[in-house]
């Protein structure tokens, strides 16, 4: 069997890591943008509610809603802390699939590389088998040629 049937399965093996890692990039970048878009709403939320609040008479307002006021942003930055917290988790995730696939990637090039390398080899060994052929063949003609004259 050929270097190159040789090296077949694992060149099909790496294929398949590099778009096992892609996938899971891809899925990776999907959970970082939700995780973001939600961080964005509660964000906007809190700010909603807080030019709400603006727009109303704040003298107006009693010390027990003020109280429950400040406890709800309370609650809100909590949440947005823990979401950030969130966000933060799911870039570094993204930034380990990006380095995992980039390393499947480069091996399968690598591979790539060995193939053709592989290949062009076995091409010139058959090339040169065939001008042997060839010289083989024209030198036996030659020789007959020279006997029979």
């Amino acid at each position: 069997m050929s270097r190159v049937r040789k090296l077949d399965p694992v060149i099909e093996i790496a294929r398949k890591r590099t778009e096992s890692a892609l996938v899971k990039l891809g899925e990776s970048n999907a959970l970082l943008q939700q995780e973001q878009n939600q961080l964005n709403d509660l964000m906007h939320y809190r700010d909603d509610y807080l030019a709400q609040f603006r727009r109303d008479d704040p003298l107006v307002m009693s010390a027990k809603k003020a109280l429950e006021l400040r406890g709800f942003l309370a609650q809100l930055d909590q949440a947005i802390n823990a979401q950030q917290l969130q966000v933060n988790q799911s870039r570094s995730l993204v930034d380990r699939q990006q380095q995992n696939w980039l390393q499947a990637r480069n091996k399968e090039q690598a591979l790539d590389s060995l193939m053709a390398k592989y290949q062009a080899n076995e091409q010139h060994q058959q090339q040169r088998r065939e001008q042997r052929d060839n010289d083989e063949h024209t030198t036996a003609i030659w020789l007959r040629t020279r006997r029979d004259s």
